[in-house]
């Protein structure tokens, strides 16, 4: 185990964010388990609140993905 003076919080932000866009490029090609993707993707809008790119993702999520977000607590 790393220490904790080693953390660099940009580097776990960057590397976070990325391991989210590739789920999200993944679940656009049908290449992932959806059975928790609307809290992926909630999360995903979270990291991205200032960018067009999550406003984009929201935009073209599926009815049917939304009304799970809001049954599930998600929005």
């Amino acid at each position: 185990m790393e220490p904790m003076e080693n953390f660099d919080p940009e580097i776990n932000r960057i590397h976070t964010l990325e391991c989210l866009k590739r789920l999200m490029i993944l679940y656009d090609e049908d290449k992932a388990c959806r059975c928790r993707q609307g809290q992926f993707v909630a999360l995903y809008m979270l990291y991205n609140v200032d960018s067009d790119d999550a406003v984009i993702t929201a935009l073209h999520l599926k009815d049917t993905l939304l009304y799970e977000m809001h049954y599930h607590g998600v929005t």
